[in-house]
């Protein structure tokens, strides 16, 4: 598998638990990511990603599933082309190279696992 070029990839981080984003957002830079954008709501997720200024290489969301915002940020992320793993995320949204769930409780091996899953890990 050829990883995709990260030299100016930028990650959305869309989460209200400040330890969680912490988390994976230091997973991230330790994987040679920039700083990832991070947002609290899903509503102001979908508002980052539509712009086509400075698209982002990677999604994460970590956010209420309940929530119709959810579903169109997955869409959204779907129609840039912009990989997205999402958390606790129902299983029916999967498609492979583009959106991965995983579920909580979840640790570094498990994202690992899914930025290998996007083509955005290559170890």
């Amino acid at each position: 598998m050829n990883p995709r070029d990260l030299s100016h990839g930028r990650a959305l981080i869309a989460g209200s638990n400040s330890v969680e984003v912490m988390d994976v957002a230091e997973h991230l830079v330790a994987h040679g990511w920039p700083e990832p954008v991070v947002v609290k709501t899903p509503h102001i997720a979908v508002e980052r990603l539509r712009s086509r200024t400075n698209p982002f290489t990677l999604a994460v969301l970590l956010i209420n599933q309940s929530d119709p915002e959810t579903s169109a940020a997955i869409d959204m992320c779907e129609h840039i082309g912009c990989p997205v793993i999402v958390i606790n995320g129902d299983g029916s949204k999967k498609r492979a190279g583009q959106v991965v769930s995983l579920s909580r409780p979840f640790i570094d091996t498990d994202l690992d696992q899914a930025l290998r899953t996007l083509g955005l890990l290559t170890r």
